[in-house]
């Protein structure tokens, strides 16, 4: 695993579809939301995307700064600002397509490689230690985290897991 700080100079705006969920719900299969909210996005949106093309997590809209409050994730693909949506865009309001927007601002930047989704488990169980750690060097922000998908490999491939820091 490796971690690096990047600063990103300009904001990402993103579509996709979202849920909202907590850490607990996410243990147990009964409740957990993000494989069925992963599996929806491969259904019906992934192969719209260019070849190649990044997908991105965005974690968002945090209840609290600890492992038991709620949040939001949204499946997506980075978008132009001018390609958000707009609230009576009615086609993408019927496939319950969102936009996020990932702020400008510095990250400390988790990658991993290999088979998915563990490799993005293991990225999140790598942060997750090195934020409890109390020799942490950094705050989290609790604003936007978020996953890149490089190439728009969800079977095998690299991701990179941006926590956003103070």
């Amino acid at each position: 695993m490796t971690s690096q700080i990047k600063e990103l100079a300009e904001a990402i705006t993103c579509n996709g579809i979202s849920a909202r969920t907590t850490n607990n719900a996410e243990i147990s299969h009964d409740t957990a939301k993000l494989g069925r909210l992963w599996q929806k996005f491969y259904q019906k949106h992934a192969g719209d995307l260019p070849e190649g093309e990044d997908i991105y997590g965005v974690y968002h809209n945090y209840e609290s700064e600890d492992l038991v409050g709620a949040f939001d994730v949204v499946a997506g693909w980075k978008t132009s600002s001018e390609q958000a949506l707009s609230d009576n865009d009615k086609t993408a309001n019927a496939a319950n397509v969102v936009t996020v927007n990932i702020p400008a601002g510095k990250y400390l930047v988790f990658s991993e490689e290999g088979k998915m989704p563990y490799t993005v488990m293991n990225a999140w169980e790598k942060a997750w230690t090195y934020f409890n750690d109390r020799s942490c060097e950094h705050v989290r922000t609790y604003n936007v985290d978020f996953e890149q998908y490089i190439g728009g490999n969800l079977e095998y491939g690299k991701v990179d897991l941006y926590i956003g820091i103070e």
